[in-house]
C-alpha cells in the first residue's frame, strides 16, 4: 500500500510541555487519528450497479477460468466469497514507535482495492488510501483529537 501521512502543527509544543508523558500522550494521539482512518477504509461501497468494466480482456479471462477451475459462481459474494479475505474488517491500526502509527491490513489484494497507486479501474467507488487520510484531514478529527487530549492533559 502507499504511504501518506497527517502531520500534525503544534505537536513540538505540546511534547515540550508534556515532559516525560509525550510518548504516551502522543502515541495516543496517533492511534487516535490512526482509528479515523481505519473506519473509512473499513467502510464498504455500495455494490456497483452496472456491469463490472474489466481493466483488460486478459484479467477478465483469468477471473472466469479460475472460477470455474475452482467450482465457484461467477458471482464474487462479499466477505461469504470462498476467495474473499474480508478486507474491511481486516483493517487495523497499530503503533509504530514510541508516538507513530500505521493504519494497515495483510489482505493479499488490497492495493488493488484501495491504493491510491494501484486501485483497478472497477473498483473505483472504493475508498483508496489517499483519500482516507484527506477525508479525515477534511473532517476535522484531527484537531478535535488533538484539542480534547490538550484539554484532557491541562
Amino acid at each position: 500500500m502507499s504511504e501518506f501521512a497527517i502531520e500534525v502543527k503544534g505537536l513540538d509544543a505540546l511534547i515540550a510541555k508534556l515532559d516525560g508523558t509525550a510518548p504516551k500522550v502522543i502515541g495516543g494521539v496517533t492511534m487516535a487519528i490512526g482509528e479515523e482512518v481505519r473506519k473509512v477504509m473499513a467502510a464498504y461501497p455500495k455494490k456497483p450497479d452496472r456491469p463490472i468494466w474489466w481493466t483488460s480482456d486478459k484479467q477478465r479471462r483469468w477471473y472466469f477460468a479460475n472460477r470455474y477451475a475452482e467450482g465457484l459462481d461467477f458471482a464474487y459474494k462479499r466477505n461469504s466469497d470462498f476467495w474473499s479475505e474480508r478486507l474491511g474488517p481486516s483493517w487495523a491500526v497499530e503503533r509504530y514507535g514510541e508516538m507513530g502509527a500505521v493504519v494497515g491490513t495483510r489482505v493479499s489484494y488490497a492495493k488493488w482495492v484501495q491504493s491510491f497507486e494501484h486501485q483497478q479501474f472497477y473498483l473505483e467507488k472504493w475508498t483508496t488510501d489517499k483519500e482516507a487520510v484527506e477525508e479525515v484531514r477534511r473532517s476535522g478529527a484531527v484537531e478535535r483529537i488533538v484539542s480534547q487530549v490538550v484539554d484532557r492533559e491541562w
